[in-house]
């Protein structure tokens, strides 16, 4: 079980902090806050969050990187209840680099 963020993973998850959000939307803030543009890098993150169970898709559907990538609108992610108690206890490490 993953017991730290590296500050990529942590922009993903903090993108959906406050709402069920598609790639196209956690793409912004990734990129100013970390200066990451690449989909499917950020696409394959999302998996692995799912994959670990610290991210679910609003359909419960099996999602792949390139279906993400290539029908962005389509899946909407956010945290999962271990997500967000992981992502709560990283926010202050990321916040005060900001």
């Amino acid at each position: 079980m993953r017991t730290t963020l590296d500050k990529l993973t942590f922009e993903v998850m903090n993108a959906t902090a406050d709402d069920w959000e598609s790639l196209d939307q956690i793409m912004s803030p990734v990129k100013e806050f970390s200066g990451v543009s690449d989909r499917t890098s950020v696409a394959n993150i999302i998996v692995q969050l799912i994959t670990e169970g610290l991210f679910e898709e609003m359909k419960q559907q099996k999602v792949t990187a390139e279906m993400i990538v290539q029908s962005p609108m389509d899946f909407w992610f956010t945290m999962t209840k271990q997500g967000r108690s992981l992502w709560n206890s990283e926010a202050p490490k990321y916040e005060a680099a900001q």
